[in-house]
């Protein structure tokens, strides 16, 4: 085939008006004052219009949003008159039901011998697509900065230290509270520094540790003292776990330090408690049974005089056991939520007055009690009594060469104050705001006096459960008063 016949076919095959119609995107011309003089069908279809509907009926204005009118009229206008081209503006155009869809327009201006523009030559490509990907694009960003923001309230929020690192171990991010308890300003710190923090007798084992979980990949967990700003060192759970990509490959790890001070410390009483309770059983059980085994062997001689003693002994022992057993019991109680306290009216001077009988019988203390003998309370007799008791045994137990013992109840702004005061060596200020712990035990000059460390506890836990509140006054030399309240608006 020469060329001659291909030009020729070429004609009937490519039609320009054929193309101009039919083509991917929107053209359009018009003249300086917007009115339309030509448009392809493409455009057309797009805005739902006829040729007739549009062809010198319409002006491009008349097609464009508010938003889009104004830009048109203050800054297309003079810049097409300036540069006689733009490019890529965006454009909402309205279609003839009142939709509307986001084009990327450009235009050059035809001009005539005096360079006055006569025309505008305008190509519209539909942007709609785009524009949606990028509003789908702008949500998505605008969600991960509140998902961000989400995330560092909550990081934040918690009580536990959050830090993250790069897969080599080096922090870059940590919250507000891994923040207060180091003093850092500006949120920012280095493996190094962390590593200053941690105590000399847990650095090594932490190191190596986490050393080898980055280099494998694991999960890591580790028990450490944190020094704080003030100085204290306190003991944290560390724990860590890596983030991976797709391909396996540690895009981050993501860890938290939790304060677990109070429950090593805990524990430790525990186990400090669990061999007190062992030694105090131990003994009265072992002295119990050597009177049974002398009582066995004597047991069908005739009576003898110290018969009597023996039995009397027991009996102390066995109490001393049956006492022990029940702090342990009260205690289990508190524990499970379970100690019952049941109101009913008494006399509150009678209750006082039973509890000093056994101590009046022991000769060894003057009682004074003081008080309007006939005072009602509603409260748990059972329990009340409970702690009296053991307000005066500590009495005893720590001020034995006080002699005198002053138990005096009042009605004091809207409560009932009951105090038992001895004259006895005082105790020290440091230890006082312990006194009510529980396994909490009071040692003079390095040894300590027998017990379980929970009497006061209980007595705390009784008083509680009434409304009250409770305490001790002391002063070094000049005794001790245990005192405690009942709310009169319970009775």
């Amino acid at each position: 085939m020469n060329r001659e016949i291909a030009k020729e076919l070429l004609t009937h095959v490519i039609d320009p008006e054929v193309l101009y119609h039919q083509a991917p995107c929107g053209y359009l011309t018009f003249t300086p004052d917007g009115t339309i003089i030509r448009i392809n069908q493409t455009l057309l279809n797009w805005l739902d219009h006829t040729e007739e509907e549009v062809l010198y009926e319409k002006k491009f204005g008349d097609f464009l949003s508010k938003g889009g009118q104004i830009h048109y009229e203050m800054f297309f206008r003079p810049m097409l008159n300036v540069s006689g081209s733009v490019k890529e503006l965006s454009y909402e155009l309205k279609t003839k039901h009142g939709a509307f869809f986001h084009v990327l327009f450009g235009a050059v201006a035809i001009k005539n011998d005096q360079g006055h523009v006569i025309a505008v030559n305008a190509i519209l490509t539909d942007n709609t697509d785009r524009k949606h990907y990028e509003k789908e694009l702008l949500v998505a960003r605008n969600q991960a900065e509140k998902d961000k923001r989400n995330m560092q309230f909550l990081a934040d929020l918690t009580p536990d230290l959050i830090w993250t690192t790069t897969p080599d171990g080096e922090i870059d991010y940590i919250n507000a509270r891994f923040a207060n308890y180091f003093q850092v300003a500006g949120r920012k710190f280095t493996q190094e520094q962390f590593l200053e923090r941690i105590h000399d007798d847990d650095r090594a084992g932490f190191k190596t540790a986490w050393a080898e979980k980055l280099k494998c990949g694991e999960p890591f967990s580790y028990d450490l003292r944190l020094k704080n700003h003030n100085g204290e060192y306190r003991w944290h759970l560390v724990k860590s776990v890596p983030h991976y990509t797709d391909d396996r490959e540690i895009l981050k790890w993501f860890g938290s330090c939790t304060d677990i001070n109070d429950h090593k410390l805990a524990l430790t009483k525990k186990d400090e408690f669990i061999s007190v309770a062992s030694h105090e059983l131990k003994t009265p059980l072992t002295t119990l049974m050597g009177i049974l085994q002398v009582l066995d062997r004597i047991k069908s001689k005739p009576a003898t005089p110290m018969l009597s003693e023996f039995i009397d002994r027991a009996n102390k022992n066995a109490k001393k056991i049956n006492s022990l057993v029940g702090e342990l019991l009260n205690v289990g109680q508190l524990t499970a939520g379970q100690l019952r306290i049941n109101k009913e009216w008494f006399n509150l001077y009678q209750l006082i007055d039973n509890c000093c009988q056994y101590v009046r019988t022991e000769d060894v203390f003057e009682i004074d009690v003081k008080g309007d003998q006939e005072l009602q309370v509603l409260a748990d007799a059972g329990r009340i009594e409970q702690v009296l008791i053991n307000y005066i045994n500590n009495a005893v137990k720590y001020a034995p060469n006080s002699g005198l013992l002053t138990i005096s109840f009042k009605v004091h702004n809207e409560e009932i104050m009951v105090s038992v005061t001895d004259n006895g060596p005082g105790i020290p200020a440091e230890k006082i705001p312990h006194l009510f712990d529980r396994f909490y035990r009071i040692d003079s000059g390095g040894s300590q006096y027998a017990g379980l460390g929970l009497g006061l506890y209980i007595c705390a836990e009784i008083v509680k459960k009434h409304g009250g509140r409770f305490g001790v006054n002391s002063e070094l030399g000049k005794g001790s008063s245990f005192w405690f309240t009942l709310p009169i608006k319970e009775l």
